[in-house]
C-alpha cells in the first residue's frame, strides 16, 4: 500500500482519545504484505512502504527487487533491504499513538505478540524487552538512542518539536545542512569531505521549510497533471468507444456493399439470361423458319417427281411433253434452292463473353478500401452514394487524403492491385445506376467513346485527388482576377477565336491488362522512329507502338527491384541514344532509366524526387523534372546527379507538363494558371504564354520541329494553341469530337500529336498552323 508523508506536527495533533483504529484511518499501520503493524517500515523507489523482513523474503535474485505492488524493479547494493530509508510517516504515526497512552506490539524482533517497552530512534523500532536488552549489550548497536515508552510518555511535550535525524554514513553526525547541489540533507562531516567542493548548502533550519512548501507544490503540480492524465483516460475511453461504434459500423457497411454488389449481380445475372432467352428464342426461331422451308422445298420436289414417274408410266410421250415446260420451271425453281449449311450453322452459333479481368479490376477499383484518420485532412467534401433497387444511405462527409502522406513509402505493396483505391474517394457519388455493372456481353467488348462508370473510376482519379480538380477554377479570387486580367488585356476571349477543326487519323487501344490494354495510360512519349511511348499506370509497365498504333513490345513489371516498375506517370526519350526515362509516382517517387529494347539501366532520385509531374530530356541529355505539390523544378545528369534545382512555388499552381529549347528555358503548363510559365535554368521566371480564355486548364506543353510551342487542354474539347517562343499566337485547333478527360500529349516529327485519353485509348491527330480569326 501506498504511504502518504505526514510531518511531525501533523502526528502530534492527534487527541489524545485517538485510538490505533483511528490513527489507521488516517494512515495504514500494517503491511499489505503481512497484515500486520509495519516492523522497520522500508520505502521503495516506487514510495510504495513494506516491513522489511517481508521485503528479505521475497527477493529472488540478491541484486535486483521487483516492488510486490507495481512490479517496479530496483538494484539492490551490497546493503541489501537495510539500504532503502525507512517510512518516517509510519514511524511517527505509531511513536504518536504510543504518547496517547495507545498500546504497541514489538517491531524489532518476530515476537509479534510481545508488547513494546522502548523506542530505537536509530532503527528505527519499537521494542520489546528483548530487544531493548539487546541494544544494550549487543555491539551492533552501539551508539543507538533508544528511550523508554514510559520516557516519552511523560515528556511528550518535548518530542513534539522536530525530532534529529541520525547520518547514515555518520552515525554519531547529526543531519543539520541541505545540499542543494546534491538534493540531500547532510551532517557536518559530510560538508567536509564529499560535499565540500562546489556544493552549495544551507542549515536545514533555514531552509527545510522552504523546500518542503517546495515538495508540496510539487504534489500540487503532480495532483493537477494526474487530473489532466485521468481526463485523457477518459478522452481515450470514448475514442475507444467510439472507434468501436466506427468498426461496427464499417462492418456494416462492408456487409451493405457486399449486399448491394450481389443484388446488381443478381439483376445482372437476371438481365442475362433474359438476353440469352431471347436471342435463342429468335435464332431457335430462324433455324424453325428455316427448316420447314426446307421441308417445304423437300416437298414439293417429291411431288414433281412422283408426278412425272405417274405420267412416264401411264400417258404418252406427247401427253407427257405437254406438262414438260411447266415441270422445267417449277423443278429449276425448286433445284436452284442452295442454302448454305456451313453459313446457316455458323450464323446460329450462341456464346455468352465474360470479361474476367475487368471484373477483378472493377470490382477492387469500386468495392471500396479502409481509410483511417491519418489520411483525413480537415477540409471536407461532402459525397452522397447513390444505392439503386432500395440500398439507400444518408450523405457522408469525405475528407480527402493528406497530401503529405503520400510521401511517406508504402511498407505493402499489392502487385495484383491495378487500381490505387484511393481514387475512390472521388468516385463514390458515381455508382452505376440499375443494370449497368457488366457482367460480360454476347459479343466483342467494345468500349464506348464516353465516360463509363468504369472509367469515373479509374485511377486517374488519384491525380485528381492528391492535387485537386484539375477541371474546376482556381478558388483564390485574387489569382483569378489577375489572370482574367493578363488574358484580357493580350488575347481575346476565347468565345472570339476561330478554331480549325482537327480529326484524328489512328486511334488504338482500350482497357485491360492485355497487350495493347491500358488501365491508365498516364503518360506518353515519342522517339526518334516516331514510336510511341506510353506508360501505363496502374498496369506497372510500359508499351511501345508504332506510328500507326501497332503495338512493338513492352516492359516492366510490378515490384521495386531492378527492371521491375511501379505506378510509372510520366515518359520522355533521350533523342540521341533512344533511352527511355520514366518516372514514378508514390510510393517510389524516382527515376529509371531503360535503354531502346526496353533493358533496365539504372534507378535514381528515390531521395530527392516528392511528386514527379512531369519530365523532358534536353539536348544534352539532361533530364529536366517538374514537381507539383512542392512547385519544384531539378535538373538530373544522366548518372543521375542533381545538376540544379530550385522551387517555384510563388509562380506555379498546379504543373503538370515540361519541355525545354535550346537556350536552356524551361517551358511549364500550369492547369490552374491555365498558362505556359517560361523558367531558365537558374530558376528565374521569365514570361507567360497563353492565359485564362486561351488556354483553359492545359494538359501537356511541347515544341515542334519549328519551334513552335504547343500548348493543349481539353476544355469542352481538346484543343491546340500554337505559339511563337515570345509568346505570340499562331494558330488554333480543336477536336470535332469530344474526348474523356486526358492525361498526356506528344509530339511526333510528321506534324501530328498523340494524345492519351481516359477512355483507355491513344488518339493520332494532325494539325494545321491556321492563323486565328476574329468573329
Amino acid at each position: 500500500m501506498s504511504s502518504p508523508t505526514l510531518s511531525t506536527t501533523d502526528t502530534m495533533s492527534l487527541t489524545s482519545n485517538s485510538s490505533e483504529g483511528d490513527i489507521e484511518n488516517s494512515l495504514n499501520t500494517k503491511c499489505s504484505l503481512c497484515n500486520e503493524t509495519y516492523s522497520i517500515p522500508k520505502v521503495l523507489p516506487c514510495f510504495h512502504t513494506f516491513c522489511q523482513p517481508c521485503l528479505e523474503k521475497i527477493i529472488e535474485t540478491p541484486d535486483k527487487l521487483s516492488c510486490p505492488e507495481c512490479h517496479q524493479e530496483t538494484f539492490l547494493t551490497s546493503a541489501g533491504i537495510a539500504a532503502f530509508p525507512p517510512d518516517f510517516a509510519v514511524n511517527n504515526v505509531l511513536e504518536a499513538s504510543v504518547l496517547e497512552g495507545a498500546t504497541l506490539s514489538c517491531t524489532g524482533c518476530k515476537s509479534k505478540h510481545l508488547l513494546a517497552v522502548a523506542r530505537c530512534f536509530d532503527c528505527p523500532d519499537f521494542l520489546c524487552q528483548d530487544c531493548e536488552r539487546a541494544h544494550q549489550y549487543m555491539k551492533h548497536f552501539d551508539g543507538h538512542r533508544v528511550i523508554s515508552l514510559g520516557e516519552l510518555q511523560n515528556n511528550k511535550e518535548e518530542y513534539k518539536v522536530e525530532k534529529p535525524v541520525m547520518c547514515k554514513k555518520h552515525r554519531q553526525e547529526m543531519l543539520r545542512f541541505f545540499c542543494h547541489t546534491c538534493n540531500i540533507p547532510i551532517c557536518k562531516e559530510c560538508t567536509l569531505v564529499e560535499h565540500s567542493k562546489g556544493h552549495e548548502y544551507d542549515y536545514l533550519s533555514e531552509c527545510a521549510r522552504r523546500e518542503v512548501y517546495s515538495l508540496q507544490h510539487l504534489a500540487e503540480q503532480a495532483k493537477v497533471k494526474a487530473n489532466d492524465l485521468r481526463g485523457s483516460s477518459k478522452s481515450l475511453e470514448h475514442s475507444s468507444n467510439r472507434l468501436q461504434i466506427q468498426y461496427h459500423k464499417a462492418q456494416n457497411e462492408i456487409n451493405e456493399t457486399y449486399n448491394f454488389y450481389r443484388s446488381m449481380l443478381e439483376e445482372r445475372k437476371q438481365e442475362a439470361l433474359k438476353e440469352l432467352d431471347g436471342a435463342y428464342n429468335a435464332k431457335q426461331s430462324g433455324i424453325t423458319n428455316l427448316s420447314s422451308r426446307m421441308q417445304e422445298y423437300i416437298e414439293k420436289l417429291y411431288q414433281g417427281v412422283e408426278f412425272i414417274d405417274r405420267m412416264t408410266k401411264h400417258a404418252s410421250s406427247t401427253e407427257v411433253l405437254i406438262f414438260k415446260k411447266m415441270l422445267d420451271t417449277n423443278l429449276q425453281k425448286l433445284t436452284s434452292f442452295m442454302p448454305d449449311t456451313n453459313s446457316v450453322t455458323s450464323s446460329f452459333d450462341l456464346e455468352f463473353v465474360s470479361n474476367y479481368q475487368a471484373i477483378q479490376v472493377g470490382i477492387r477499383n469500386t468495392f471500396g478500401y479502409v481509410r483511417t484518420s491519418s489520411e483525413m485532412q480537415s477540409r471536407q467534401y461532402p459525397q452522397p452514394i447513390a444505392r439503386p433497387n432500395g440500398f439507400s444511405a444518408p450523405p457522408r462527409t469525405i475528407t480527402p487524403p493528406n497530401p503529405l502522406a503520400a510521401n511517406m513509402p508504402n511498407p505493402m505493396v499489392n502487385c495484383n492491385n491495378l487500381f490505387d483505391p484511393t481514387a475512390l474517394l472521388l468516385s463514390k457519388n458515381n455508382f452505376p445506376s440499375s443494370g449497368s455493372l457488366t457482367l460480360g456481353s454476347f459479343t466483342d467488348p467494345i468500349i464506348s467513346n464516353n465516360l463509363n462508370p468504369y472509367e469515373k473510376w479509374s485511377n486517374g482519379g488519384l491525380d485528381l485527388l492528391h492535387n485537386g480538380d484539375v477541371f474546376s477554377t482556381s478558388t483564390d479570387p485574387v489569382i483569378d482576377l489577375t489572370s482574367k486580367l493578363i488574358s484580357a488585356n493580350i488575347y481575346p476571349p476565347k468565345s472570339q477565336i476561330k478554331r480549325q477543326k482537327m480529326i484524328y487519323h489512328c486511334k488504338f487501344g482500350e482497357f485491360g491488362v492485355m497487350e495493347g490494354q491500358f488501365t491508365e495510360p498516364s503518360g506518353v512519349a515519342v522517339n526518334a522512329q516516331n514510336d510511341i511511348i506510353v506508360a501505363d499506370t496502374n498496369n506497372h509497365r510500359i508499351q511501345i507502338f508504332d506510328k500507326e498504333g501497332r503495338f512493338k513490345f513492352q516492359f516492366g513489371e510490378c515490384g521495386k527491384r531492378d527492371g521491375q516498375l511501379l505506378y510509372p506517370n510520366r515518359v520522355a526519350v533521350v533523342k540521341t541514344s533512344g533511352d527511355i526515362v520514366v518516372t514514378e509516382r508514390s510510393p517510389t517517387h524516382q527515376v529509371q532509366i531503360y535503354n531502346q529494347y526496353g533493358q533496365f539501366v539504372r534507378k535514381f532520385g528515390a531521395n530527392i524526387l516528392q511528386h514527379p509531374r512531369g519530365v523532358t530530356v534536353d539536348n544534352k541529355g539532361r533530364i529536366i523534372i517538374v514537381e507539383c505539390k512542392v512547385m519544384r523544378v531539378i535538373i538530373f545528369s544522366q548518372m543521375g546527379d542533381v545538376l540544379h534545382k530550385f522551387g517555384c512555388s510563388k509562380h506555379l499552381e498546379f504543373p503538370n507538363g515540361v519541355v525545354v529549347n535550346d537556350k536552356e528555358e524551361i517551358f511549364i503548363s500550369d492547369n490552374r494558371a491555365h498558362c505556359v510559365k517560361v523558367f531558365s535554368y537558374q530558376g528565374v521566371f521569365l514570361r507567360q504564354i497563353g492565359g485564362e480564355g486561351i488556354t483553359n486548364y492545359p494538359i501537356g506543353v511541347g515544341i515542334n520541329p519549328a519551334g513552335e510551342i504547343l500548348v493543349a487542354d481539353n476544355h469542352n474539347n481538346f484543343n491546340l494553341t500554337i505559339f511563337t517562343q515570345d509568346g505570340q499566337m499562331v494558330s488554333a485547333l480543336e477536336s470535332k469530337v469530344k474526348h474523356a478527360q486526358c492525361f498526356d500529349v506528344a509530339l511526333m516529327d510528321e506534324g501530328s500529336i498523340v494524345l492519351a485519353s481516359k477512355d483507355y485509348r491513344l488518339y493520332i491527330y494532325r494539325y494545321m498552323q491556321m492563323p486565328p480569326m476574329l468573329m
